[in-house]
C-alpha cells in the first residue's frame, strides 16, 4: 500500500533539523512512498526566524538533486504558508512566482503571536482561547487574497498541541457551529484538509480531532491528505500507518497527494 507523508521540514525551514536527502532515506526505511517537503512561509510572524520567503530555488535544486539519485519514493516540492491577514496579499503574490506540487494554508499566528508560545494565552481560558484561535482559521479560508492560492488546509487544532490545559483536546462538540462554516467553506472552494499526526503526541489526537474529520466527509468533504509535520527525522512517517487506517473509518476510501497543484487518488487499504 502507497503511505504518504506530505508534511515534512528540513533545514530550509528556521525550525527544521535535516538534510532533504537524509530525510528522504529515512522515510524510505520506515516505508514512506510519497514524499512531500513543506517549509515555512510566515510573512509578518512576529518570530524574524518564521518572517521570511523560504529559499525556493536551493529548495527545488536540492529536491531534484535526490530525485535523480534515488527511486523507490515520489517527491514533491511544497510549502506551508502561515495565514496572517495583514501579509495574506504579499503572500499570494510570493506563491504566484513559483511552480509548487502543494502548497498548505496553516494557522499559526492568533492576534500577533504564534499559538506555540505561552504568551499566546493571555490569560484566556481553553474555551476563550481555541473559539479565537477557529475563528482565525475561518478567516483564512475565507481571506479572498489566498483563495486561489493554496490546495489544504493544515493542521486544523494547531492550538490543541501548544497550549498545556488540563485537557488540550479540540473535538467537533466543542464549536459546531464554527467547525461547520470552516468545514463547509473549504468543501466550497474545492480544496481540502490535512491530517496532521503531529498531534498524537501533544494533543492526544491528531489534527483535526478524528470527529472533525468524520464531520468533513458527512459534509461532503473528500479532498484530504496526511502528514507527520516532521521536522527530524525520528518524526518522518510518524504514526501514519494507524492514521490512515482512522481516516477510513472516518469514510474516505481514498488520500490525495498533489502534483503540480493538482490532487492525485491513493486508495486507502484495509
Amino acid at each position: 500500500m502507497r503511505k504518504p507523508d506530505f508534511h515534512v521540514h528540513t533545514y530550509f525551514s528556521p525550525d527544521g533539523h535535516m538534510e532533504v536527502a537524509v530525510a528522504v532515506e529515512v522515510a524510505i526505511k520506515v516505508g514512506i512512498t510519497d514524499l512531500c517537503f513543506t517549509e515555512h512561509m510566515d510573512l509578518g510572524h512576529n518570530m524574524e526566524l518564521f518572517n521570511r520567503v523560504p529559499d525556493f530555488y536551493r529548495m527545488k535544486e536540492a529536491i531534484e538533486q535526490v530525485k535523480s539519485m534515488r527511486s523507490g519514493i515520489n517527491i514533491y516540492h511544497g510549502v506551508e504558508v502561515g495565514y496572517i491577514k495583514e501579509t495574506a496579499e504579499q503572500t499570494a503574490k510570493v506563491l504566484a512566482d513559483w511552480e509548487l506540487d502543494y502548497v498548505l494554508l496553516s494557522t499559526h499566528c492568533v492576534d500577533g503571536i504564534d499559538c506555540y508560545m505561552p504568551e499566546a494565552k493571555r490569560g484566556r481560558d481553553k474555551e476563550t482561547a481555541y473559539k479565537r484561535y477557529l475563528e482565525t482559521v475561518y478567516e483564512s479560508v475565507t481571506d479572498t487574497n489566498l483563495q486561489d492560492a493554496y490546495d489544504c488546509v493544515g493542521h486544523i487544532g494547531y492550538i490543541a498541541k501548544c497550549n498545556y490545559y488540563e485537557d488540550n483536546t479540540l473535538d467537533y462538540e466543542m464549536f459546531p457551529e464554527l467547525l461547520d462554516d470552516i468545514l463547509l467553506q473549504i468543501i466550497k472552494q474545492g480544496k481540502g484538509i490535512e491530517v496532521n499526526t503531529s498531534g498524537i503526541n501533544r494533543a492526544g489526537h491528531t489534527l483535526p480531532h478524528p470527529s472533525i474529520i468524520k464531520r468533513y466527509y458527512e459534509l461532503g468533504g473528500r479532498i484530504i491528505t496526511i502528514g507527520s509535520d516532521a521536522h527530524r527525522t525520528d518524526r518522518v512517517g510518524e504514526n501514519v500507518s494507524e492514521t490512515l487506517q482512522m481516516i477510513r473509518d472516518c469514510g474516505f476510501k481514498k488520500i490525495a497527494v498533489f502534483s503540480k497543484r493538482k490532487p492525485m487518488w491513493i486508495t486507502i487499504e484495509e
